[in-house]
């Protein structure tokens, strides 16, 4: 209640479902992301942005699909840059306000467990001279603290730490996101566009991705392969997707 009092009904609310919702997405991988953008950028180039209309309602990220629906939109480029920025921002504000509502319910849980103590100790003092009284107060003032100090660093401040966490992730795909479809939008050759995303990844991720493509040809096979079945590899980690490619059938 105090924490409705602080933000709002729906701020609690969209905290616990954007929660839901980086968790149900934490195994996103994004040189999966560079993959899928990279056959996206090839077919633009070979056949033209409006040949990609329908791969394009398939997309599951609402971020890309939209990106992606201005470019056949033919919607300038300073626009959409200022779109893309928006709507990111607004991302952003969104995110820090679910993880400042955590951090607030952390901060909150061991003060009232505090009350309960000092309750605890008013129900000890009450009945100072009845000895079998003392054991029931001095439980209630331990237990509430327990309890607040539970829920507090058990609970609430790593939910909070790991939706910071998880939501600087969904910035920085989105943030890949957008060099790609500015990338495409300019036209630039698809292996430039894959230098300036392999940026995003991690060390780890980036060496295993170029010692992968160090070792691997184009294989139009493996093309084809990934443009018929990319809709089912949208949220399939890197390796994954590597091991099924490479499987014949």
């Amino acid at each position: 209640m105090v924490t409705i009092v602080n933000y709002s009904f729906d701020d609690l609310k969209n905290t616990f479902v954007s929660l839901l919702d980086n968790l149900k997405n934490s195994d996103m991988d994004l040189r999966t992301d560079i993959e899928l953008i990279n056959m996206f950028s090839r077919k633009a180039r070979r056949e033209g942005l409006l040949a990609m209309e329908q791969d394009i309602q398939l997309i599951d990220d609402p971020f890309l699909k939209n990106g992606m629906m201005y470019l056949l939109d033919g919607i300038k480029k300073d626009t959409l840059v200022s779109i893309m920025n928006d709507q990111m921002e607004s991302a952003e504000r969104s995110m820090e306000k679910s993880v400042n509502v955590l951090a607030s319910m952390g901060e909150y849980a061991p003060a009232f467990g505090m009350i309960g103590t000092v309750i605890g100790l008013v129900l000890m003092l009450q009945n100072i001279q009845d000895p079998e009284s003392l054991g029931v107060g001095l439980a209630i003032a331990l237990i509430t603290t327990l309890y607040g100090t539970i829920l507090a660093n058990m609970i609430f401040v790593p939910l909070s730490g790991k939706l910071e966490h998880l939501g600087e992730k969904q910035l920085t795909r989105k943030r890949l996101f957008k060099t790609a479809i500015i990338s495409i939008k300019d036209e630039e050759n698809p292996r430039i566009m894959e230098n300036k995303l392999l940026n995003f990844l991690s060390p780890g991720e980036r060496a295993a991705y170029l010692t992968y493509y160090d070792k691997e040809n184009f294989d139009k096979k493996r093309e084809d392969k990934l443009y018929n079945n990319w809709k089912d590899y949208q949220t399939m980690p890197w390796e994954n997707l590597v091991e099924n490619l490479a499987a014949t059938g």
